[in-house]
């Protein structure tokens, strides 16, 4: 098993299976500040090179909203999926209002010139790009 906090090891995975870099953790940190600052609490959905993911598949919720879980520990980040929608409940008998911050995130990812593509649930945020794969890389234009 892979030791996320072991840099030794992520590098040395990362160069067996031809990861290709596309973020540093200067860049991981300048873009979590700026998402961070997103009106509504912002759930996010972790996955290392490894394939495990944060929070685990037999979690009962798919995303989390706790950063400090994953802050610092960039290298080993493939990718994040961040949900854009939230949901705010309006009582009983109403049905919840949905805010849908996917713009604000494109644009956040944008000026990082982060690598990302959209998603069903939202947006992906590449740390690495698997050589031989295609990933459909939100256009900046």
């Amino acid at each position: 098993m892979l030791n996320h906090n072991s840099k030794q090891q992520v590098k040395s995975f990362v160069a067996k299976n031809n990861f290709i870099p596309v973020m540093n953790n200067t860049k991981w940190k300048e873009l979590f500040d700026l998402l961070n600052q997103v009106d509504d609490l912002i759930s996010f959905r972790v996955t290392y090179v490894d394939q495990t993911t944060w929070p685990e598949p037999d979690s009962s919720f798919t995303y989390t909203s706790e950063l400090a879980q994953i802050w610092g520990n960039f290298l080993a980040i493939e990718f994040i999926d961040i949900s854009a929608q939230i949901s705010h409940p309006q009582g009983a008998l109403l049905k919840p209002v949905v805010v849908d911050h996917i713009d604000k995130i494109i644009n956040i990812c944008n000026s990082k010139s982060a690598k990302f593509s959209i998603t069903d649930d939202g947006i992906r945020i590449y740390g690495y790009l698997r050589h031989g794969l295609d990933v459909n890389v939100h256009n900046y234009t």
